[in-house]
């Protein structure tokens, strides 16, 4: 609140001394006549007699409020309920699906990469042998055998005595 406000205001509560006044006048020269003026309605003012109050004022305000017919605050609407009520759930329903959706398609393309990897991997995997091979089963059963043999026969320190004395040294 600028200082001319505060003085007019501080005017209207009592009566402003002369050098407030002188101090106001000198500010703005212009607005002396309503200074003037000003301090006279002030003055007026407070030569007026206090207005004669019953002394049933407040029982008869009150009497007058309970005799007025309350109105609503606002006219009724058809539909009140949609917008406090289920526009909101339907925003909360809407976001939530969103976040179901976007995890279910995420899943889904978590499992098709998934997928492409496996089927990476199994191109990778040279071919197996063809079925003939596998046929001649006792054949290699009898390699295998001979193999376990020969390298229990490693094991044995007299044999690898005889093969360093050959220059030949197992790791």
């Amino acid at each position: 609140m600028n200082y001319d406000q505060r003085l007019r205001e501080l005017a209207w509560r009592r009566k402003l001394t002369d050098a407030e006044l002188a101090q106001w006048r000198s500010a703005h020269p212009e607005g002396a006549t309503e200074a003037d003026t000003e301090a006279a309605l002030s003055d007026a003012l407070a030569r007026l007699p206090d207005a004669p109050v019953p002394s049933n004022f407040t029982a008869r305000v009150l009497q007058g409020l309970e005799r007025e017919p309350m109105r609503p605050a606002r006219p009724a609407r058809k539909w009140p309920w949609v917008w406090h009520v289920l526009v909101p759930r339907a925003a909360v329903a809407m976001v939530v699906m969103s976040f179901g959706l976007l995890g279910y398609q995420q899943y889904r393309v978590k499992q098709r990469m998934a997928l492409k990897d496996s089927l990476v991997t199994i191109a990778a995997v040279p071919s197996l042998p063809s079925p003939e091979i596998l046929q001649d089963f006792d054949v290699i059963h009898v390699i295998q055998k001979l193999n376990a043999g020969i390298v229990a026969s490693l094991q044995d320190p007299k044999v690898r005595e005889v093969l360093r004395g050959q220059g030949l040294e197992m790791v």
